[in-house]
């Protein structure tokens, strides 16, 4: 008798457990490959194309992976989630020409729409602006996310931002690390209609492009080891604008129209280069009266009020 009671317990916790998993649907790793479909679970051994046809099948804070370097296509990331493009057997890539954006980050599903963290890793995104189509206006649009991380990214060709936070409209961390923005019209975009936009990035090449990171409103950035080359617009390698603050740690400055540039807001700089710029600050900024300055045209007005001890 009692065994036959323990098999019907078993039995209705089996059903009740393939009833949850039936209802979800969704794993907390899945998997995409360039041989893949859409139509597939995205599991390992039956893994899905794109990163679209994945997300609808990944759990809110779980993962994507590709098995294989190959383009992934533009994605909309609605929830909590990892896209980590892989430095192994796979590399993804996102072919964004004629698209507004690459990877659209706009939390509004899920158990965490306020607190969401997406994290995008290991991932080049091509606006293709020389080719016979429209190009990709940004790479990244951050709309809504209290974190997003961008880590080990290649962001490039691209007609207006690599990372654009100009439709953010309430508070939001960024944090850009060991990334690259080449052939862009701006690298970083930082601005928020509401709360502030707070960003920390690190270890990042700003190449030939109009902008560096061009702060608008209610921004906040901390720069640290990063290099700005060839930044040929008024804007410069990194801007301030009123309201905003920027602090500029061990970082190069060189061959730009201009480099730091103050344009109502606060710069602090320490232990930057800034050479054979055109104008090396615009404006006036904070200074630790350790940065270095050679053949620029204009090196500009430091204040050296900042205590090094």
């Amino acid at each position: 008798m009692k065994t036959k009671i323990y098999i019907q317990i078993v039995a209705v916790s089996v059903s009740l457990f393939c009833i949850a998993v039936t209802a979800n649907g969704q794993a907390t790793r899945t998997w995409v490959s360039g041989v893949g479909d859409d139509v597939n679970p995205c599991s390992r051994t039956a893994p899905c194309k794109t990163f679209a046809g994945a997300i609808s099948k990944t759990a809110e804070g779980g993962e994507i992976d590709p098995l294989d370097p190959a383009g992934y296509g533009t994605v909309t990331i609605t929830k909590a989630i990892v896209i980590d493009g892989g430095t192994g057997s796979g590399w993804a890539s996102v072919l964004s020409a004629g698209s507004p954006s690459g990877i659209i980050v706009n939390i509004t599903t899920g158990t965490h729409v306020n607190d969401a963290v997406v994290i995008l890793r290991n991932i080049t995104i091509n606006g293709a602006i020389q080719s016979p189509t429209v190009g990709a206006a940004n790479g990244i649009n951050y709309i809504k996310a209290a974190n997003l991380i961008v880590e080990n990214c290649y962001l490039q060709n691209l007609s207006t931002t690599g990372i654009n936070t100009s439709s953010l409209a309430t508070t939001g961390v960024l944090r850009v690390t060991d990334c690259a923005f080449d052939f862009t019209n701006t690298g970083i975009l930082l601005t928020t209609s509401s709360g502030f936009v707070a960003a920390q990035v690190d270890r990042c090449r700003f190449n030939a492009l109009n902008t560096g990171i061009n702060t608008t409103s209610n921004a906040f950035v901390n720069v640290s080891n990063c290099n700005f080359n060839q930044t040929t617009g008024p804007n410069g390698g990194v801007r301030a604008n009123t309201g905003c603050q920027v602090n500029v740690t061990n970082s190069m400055f060189a061959s730009n129209n201009i480099g730091a540039n103050n344009a109502g807001g606060l710069i602090r700089l320490s232990n930057n280069d800034f050479f054979n710029n055109a104008t090396a600050i615009n404006g006036s900024a904070e200074s630790a009266n350790n940065n270095r300055f050679r053949a620029n045209t204009t090196d500009g007005t430091t204040n050296n009020v900042i205590t090094v001890k």
